[in-house]
């Protein structure tokens, strides 16, 4: 392969050098005279050969793999599988923002890291325009992980119909765990997991404010219902829903509450609710 650049590069270098400076300088008019059939071979020829090959090799190291990544991995997938109506997609944290995002303090680098979760996962995002914005730097496609889906999915091994958005992490222990990022985004959950943190966390009032806790009730109970009312109205994530998930994070820590255990355990139970089947009203006997 590189052998074949090179031999390409020699051979761009030295094709016609003359005419094309005749072209630029005399406005399309050239004649070739024996002063220029003389220079064709000397010293400028070898300079003008250096210069043209130091730019083909300038362009090829920039293009070339961009065109190689782009036919091993988004080309070689749809001639291979083709599209699909169900899309398998793997996003991963890379690239230079994701570079940018580490060199970050702690404490920005966990606010800028939320952000772009939390936009790379919103529902609106997704929906917008789906099959064009799944890249939301810094979280880009991961070509691979996709060809191996397809694959088992062909397989036999997992049916594409029962996949959903998830977001998966590592913990401190190095272990993966999930967040079922589709359903979080879902405003009508959100707003029922909400409640159902409240009631399975605390069921009686009464008994928080028995144990002293009378400022973290009302600030829970404020926060609540401003929450709702983002979840419910916005159409994206926006800088002042970001700063009340923060807002959030931090009143459960100061109570040394686990919010991520919790907010799963919620959703799960919110999503269980909502898809189960109706229950049927018993038919009437006609009297």
């Amino acid at each position: 392969m590189y052998t074949t650049i090179a031999a390409y590069m020699y051979w761009r270098a030295t094709r016609n050098y003359d005419v094309v400076l005749a072209l630029v300088l005399n406005d399309f008019y050239y004649v070739e005279t024996a002063a220029s059939r003389k220079l064709k071979n000397g010293f400028w020829s070898w300079c003008w050969r250096f210069m043209v090959a130091s730019f083909d090799y300038y362009m090829l190291s920039i293009l070339w793999p961009l065109l190689r990544t782009f036919v091993t991995s988004h080309l070689w997938l749809r001639l291979r599988y083709g599209f699909r109506q169900t899309e398998v997609v793997f996003r991963a944290p890379t690239g230079r923002e994701y570079d940018n995002m580490l060199a970050l303090p702690p404490a920005q680098f966990q606010e800028a890291w939320q952000a772009s979760l939390l936009h790379a996962t919103s529902r609106q995002f997704l929906m917008g325009n789906t099959g064009f914005n799944t890249r939301s730097p810094p979280w880009n496609l991961c070509y691979t992980a996709s060809t191996d889906a397809y694959h088992l999915a062909n397989s036999g091994q997992f049916d594409l119909n029962n996949w959903e958005l998830s977001v998966w992490q590592k913990n401190e222990h190095q272990q993966w765990s999930v967040w079922e990022a589709w359903r979080h985004q879902d405003p009508t959950l959100s707003t029922r997991a909400l409640d159902m943190i409240k009631a399975c966390v605390f069921p009686l009032n009464e008994k928080l404010l028995a144990e002293g806790r009378e400022e973290f009730v009302e600030r829970w109970q404020a926060l609540l219902a401003e929450q709702a009312n983002m979840a419910l109205l916005a159409s994206d994530v926006t800088p002042g829903m970001h700063q009340l998930v923060q807002s959030v994070n931090a009143l459960f820590k100061e109570e040394g509450l686990d919010l991520g255990e919790l907010w799963l355990e919620a959703i799960s139970e919110a999503h269980r609710v909502q898809n189960q089947p109706a229950l049927e009203e018993p038919e009437q006997l006609a009297t």
